[in-house]
């Protein structure tokens, strides 16, 4: 089994796209449920379920406060950030966790699942650029009813990235891409809408209980 040593999921953004949804779960975005689960314990659930992980870490910032405490009570690993915004966050991650192979992930990607974790990993094991990053043709992500939200071409991006952090050197990354179109990493959850689309999806899913 191959195993990526470390699993760290992005937690510290501003979310302005998001309405607050106090009536969800919470007021920050990781916090916001999605089939009763904050969508950050969603995720985590994944990652530790697919067994390829050593650390599971977490990137906090000082707008989510109420983030950072759930999952110190979760027992995972903070690493605080400053919030200013994603690649500041991202590279000061990175440099913390050298020398390592580092699992990024967003808080926000609720449908992921162990399967599709193990499947990433496994797929992207045996590339040897600094950061192999997961990407999906845009088509496949509209026509389950969302809205990309980094799209390059034809492609947009899951969030996803594996980095050997030993290889990264200054902002300026050499980056492979790796084509997954799956319903688990498609729905990034940016807007009240998609954060509705994210409850249809997970139900729809859910396994059915005989009455």
């Amino acid at each position: 089994m191959t195993v990526v040593l470390v699993a760290a999921i992005m937690c510290g953004g501003k979310a302005t796209r998001m309405q607050q949804q106090t009536d969800r779960g919470g007021s920050e975005k990781p916090l916001l449920n999605v089939g009763g689960v904050p969508m950050v314990e969603c995720v985590i659930s994944a990652l530790a379920g697919s067994n390829r992980f050593g650390r599971i870490i977490a990137a906090v910032s000082p707008n989510t406060p109420e983030t950072k405490e759930f999952l110190k009570s979760k027992g995972i690993e903070i690493i605080e950030t400053s919030g200013v915004g994603y690649p500041q966050d991202l590279s000061w991650l990175l440099s913390k966790l050298k020398p390592e192979r580092v699992m990024v992930v967003p808080a926000d990607i609720p449908l992921l699942d162990a399967q599709a974790v193990g499947d990433i990993v496994d797929s992207a094991s045996n590339k040897q650029e600094p950061a192999v990053s997961i990407v999906l043709e845009k088509e496949f992500v509209e026509n389950i009813g969302a809205k990309p939200s980094v799209v390059f071409g034809r492609y947009c991006h899951s969030g996803i990235t594996i980095f050997d952090t030993s290889k990264v050197v200054g902002e300026t990354v050499q980056e492979r891409y790796l084509v997954m179109n799956r319903k688990e990493i498609a729905l990034n959850v940016n807007t009240k809408q998609e954060l509705e689309l994210a409850e249809k999806l997970y139900s729809s899913r859910a396994p059915k209980t005989l009455p």
